[in-house]
Parts: C-alpha cells; sequence; structure tokens
C-alpha cells in the first residue's frame, strides 16, 4: 500500500519538478523585443552582433503645484504701491506647476500671475477705509499689461490689512470678478463684494 502510494507521488512530483527546472533554465531563445498587436511573439536566436536590450528612459513627468517670485513685477507694484502711500506695499509671483523629471530638474509652467498686497491701518473694522485701500491697490494692478503678468488666466490678489501683529484682516479679490463686477466701487460696497467673514 505504502509502495504503490509512494509510486503514485513519484509519478505527480517529477513530472512537476521537470516543468519548474524548465521555467527556471535560461532558454537560447527569447521573445521579439517588438510584436505586433494580436501577433505571436516570434522566436529568434541572438547573434553576437545584437546589443543588449536596454529599458526605455522615461521622458514624461510629473506636476507639482509651484510659484515663481517675479522680482521685476514686484518693484514696479510695490513703487506704484509706495507712489499712492507708504501704508502699503505689494509684490508679485507667478502660480503654476513645476513638471519635475525623474533625474530632478523641473520645468516651470505660469497659470497666473498672483499679488500680495500688505497695508498698515488704523482700524481693521473700518470698512469703508479697506474699501478704499482695495480701490487704490486695484487700480495698480488692472493697469498691468498682460506681457507683463505670466499665464494664461487673471489671478487674484491676497490683502492683509494690519494694525499690529496680532490684529490683521486677510481677504483675496478676483483680478477678473473685480474687472467684471466692481471697477468704480469703492468704500463699504467694494469690501462686502469681497470679503468673506469666516
Amino acid at each position: 500500500m505504502i509502495k504503490r502510494t509512494m509510486t503514485k507521488l513519484a509519478i505527480l512530483i517529477i513530472p512537476c519538478l521537470l516543468l519548474l527546472t524548465a521555467c527556471n533554465h535560461p532558454s537560447q531563445y527569447t521573445a521579439a523585443p517588438i510584436t505586433p498587436r494580436g501577433s505571436t511573439p516570434a522566436l529568434y536566436r541572438p547573434t553576437a552582433t545584437d546589443t543588449p536590450h536596454v529599458p526605455p528612459t522615461y521622458e514624461g513627468c510629473a506636476y507639482v503645484w509651484a510659484s515663481q517670485d517675479l522680482p521685476e513685477l514686484t518693484k514696479k507694484v510695490n513703487d506704484s504701491l509706495q507712489a499712492i502711500d507708504i501704508n502699503i506695499t505689494g509684490s508679485a509671483y507667478a502660480y503654476g506647476e513645476n513638471c519635475v523629471y525623474g533625474d530632478g530638474h523641473a520645468t516651470f509652467g505660469a497659470m497666473e500671475t498672483d499679488y500680495r498686497v500688505r497695508v498698515k491701518v488704523n482700524d481693521i473694522k473700518d470698512e469703508k477705509a479697506l474699501g478704499n485701500w482695495i480701490a487704490k491697490a486695484m487700480e495698480v494692478i488692472v493697469k498691468i499689461p498682460d506681457d507683463e503678468a505670466p499665464g494664461p488666466q487673471p489671478g487674484r490678489v491676497d490683502f492683509v490689512f494690519s494694525k499690529s501683529d496680532s490684529d490683521q484682516l486677510s481677504m483675496s479679490v478676483s483680478v477678473d470678478i473685480y474687472k467684471h463686477k466692481a471697477t468704480g466701487l469703492t468704500g463699504v460696497e467694494l469690501f462686502k463684494l469681497f470679503y468673506k467673514n469666516p
């Protein structure tokens, strides 16, 4: 009984071992590197003149949100704002994406130009005064020529009104909405158009 069981096991195990050995044995034949869709890979015998297969280099990249300072535009914006009042300053930067390649280098693509405007105020609750500051700053921003502001879409202006380091109010103004809905507005009306009370 034991002898028959061992014989049956040997009959089952030996072909499996032969199959595993054959799969692990390096063959002198390999599939052709390029096979048309829907056809069976042809077999070929490598020759001494064949070059070894080298995996293709990936030329794509991964996109990551990024920004870049715009020193020349910053100077222009800041100088124009300072000419209005010494209590207002501004800067400009391009916002977009870095295309980061496998080797670490990246290329930047601008989507829009955004601005930061900081204003020293006596009272961050004086909506009329804050609205008037917005109007003064936006007058400068909307006059910037398109060829000086990178990116195909309109950006935004991030305002920070500060009485002190701990007493501040922040808000954002869309350049596009300002041009279409707010030109000519001042004071409380302009402030309330953009201020979203948290």
